[in-house]
């Protein structure tokens, strides 16, 4: 085992137990976890190479946990505390990884029918549903119009009996009326109306982060299943990459420390450049260098000031960067990278 591979697991034993002995442990307790957490765990382990570790009974125990939960869009077996279209993604990513991994259990946890596309889809426009508040934060409504996508792309591949019995929309139908949301300028999400109100959130945002990447962030979202599905190039998408272009000359990480940002950043470098296009070069260099600084931090900085969820997206950005580079194997891991994007459709 490698020393990041040791490191990440030595980090969730102390830091996330419960979340990791749900998967690694014969009879874990399953009523005492949060669902977030234990797909973290789960994707984490995906992204370390060491579903190894699973147990034989994990599965079952997956199921009881989602049955005390109900998915959005009424997706799923159970009716207990509502998961949002973020957590029901997510959920659904964990589906995907455990088939490929040959142990499925979505049969399990999804209903046959019954479901609500309405909540989920607006039947006058085709367009995925979000909150109206949240229109000027880019980062936050591309969990709603990138994940409602993902999710009917997910459904579409665990149980297409179950999608077409349920009359759900193909899921490049659902993509290309979200194209409508995108500017044909920018590149960028744009659900909202009026321009000066969104220069006035920009300038609180810039407070906490930085609304140029917060921008990325949120049509990435998006993007994760317009690449999932093979509808590359992108809207704008030339305009696009030289926004990210730009993001990408920063140092090490796009914040103090990686997470999912850096995965969005890097995986829309890697799918939004042009061919030909004069900094391919320069791309390759920067994400190895991108690589082995994750490979690093991950190595010898992760401790308990690292929140779990934010270490997905991290090992995520690293297996981006090891593909944009075209390294064969990724840079403390020596495993071949995971295109989690296609895998999973959603982080």
């Amino acid at each position: 085992m490698s020393s990041l591979q040791q490191n990440v697991i030595t980090y969730m034993e102390r830091h996330a137990p419960n979340a990791f002995a749900f998967w690694t442990e014969d009879r874990a307790a399953d009523s005492d976890v949060d669902v977030v957490s234990v797909c973290d765990a789960l994707y984490a382990l995906k992204l370390i190479g060491r579903l190894d570790l699973l147990t034989p009974d994990a599965n079952e125990r997956f199921v009881r946990l989602l049955s005390r939960h109900s998915l959005a869009g009424k997706i799923g077996i159970g009716n207990g505390a509502p998961l949002n279209v973020h957590q029901t993604a997510y959920v659904l990513g964990v589906l995907n990884l455990l088939q490929i991994h040959g142990t499925p259990c979505h049969r399990e946890v999804l209903r046959a029918c019954g479901w609500r596309k309405h909540e989920l889809l607006d039947d006058r426009t085709g367009w995925p549903r979000w909150p109206w508040y949240f229109a000027h934060h880019a980062w936050r409504i591309g969990h709603w119009i990138g994940g409602i996508p993902s999710i009917v792309l997910s459904l579409w591949r665990l149980c297409p009996d179950l999608a077409e019995k349920n009359r759900l929309p193909m899921p490049k139908a659902v993509l290309a009326r979200s194209d409508a949301l995108i500017d044909r300028d920018t590149g960028l999400l744009r659900p909202y109306r009026w321009h000066f109100l969104q220069l006035g959130f920009r300038a609180l945002y810039r407070f906490r982060h930085d609304p140029d990447a917060g921008a990325i962030g949120g049509v990435a979202h998006l993007h994760w299943g317009n690449y999932a599905a093979g509808r590359v190039p992108y809207v704008a998408n030339d305009a696009l990459f030289d926004r990210i272009w730009q993001l990408l000359q920063r140092r090490p990480f796009m914040e103090a420390q990686p997470y999912c940002l850096d995965f969005d950043i890097v995986q829309m470098a890697r799918t939004a450049i042009s061919d030909g296009d004069a900094r391919s070069g320069e791309l390759q260099e920067r994400a190895a260098i991108y690589a082995w600084d994750l490979s690093d931090f991950y190595t010898n900085s992760l401790d308990g000031d690292y929140a779990l969820h934010k270490l997905p997206g991290g090992l995520a950005a690293l297996h981006e960067s090891a593909m944009t580079a075209d390294l064969e194997g990724v840079p403390g891991l020596a495993i071949a990278p995971v295109d989690i994007a296609k895998e999973a459709h959603w982080i």
